[in-house]
């Protein structure tokens, strides 16, 4: 795997849904909760002030699906690891090259002729 990994498995999602607690993540983690008050704030959207408490509540009283919350500490700290490695161009410079590499089968050009055969059944239309 040449990419950082963060946050709770499918199996460990799985496994807390039923009792996940997104205000403890608030409550407990000054990383997580940053995230919450700047949406408060209305930093993002001073003119939307209804719509951002309305997000930042039902993120925090049972509407964190996603379980967006439980990951942020652990996207932080991948952040970490991805500022270390930016700094060390000997472990930098391999996954750097392997990305650029592989690129290619994740190409949007990939990905529309894909949609276009197999879901929209047609074909591409030569450009003159």
């Amino acid at each position: 795997m040449n990419g950082l990994l963060f946050g709770l498995t499918r199996d460990q999602v799985a496994g807390t849904r039923s009792w996940y607690n997104s205000r403890w993540h608030y409550d407990n983690e000054t990383e997580t909760r940053a995230a919450p008050d700047l949406v408060f704030s209305h930093y993002c959207s001073p003119n939307g002030r209804a719509c951002s408490n309305r997000c930042g509540k039902h993120c925090l009283t049972g509407g964190d699906y996603s379980m967006n919350l439980a990951d942020l500490k652990s996207y932080l700290q991948a952040q970490d690891r991805l500022g270390d490695l930016d700094t060390n161009q000997d472990a930098w410079a391999p996954k750097a090259l392997l990305n650029v590499s592989s690129s290619g089968k994740s190409s949007s050009d990939r990905s529309i002729a894909e949609y276009a055969a197999d879901i929209w059944g047609i074909s591409p239309c030569p450009v003159q």
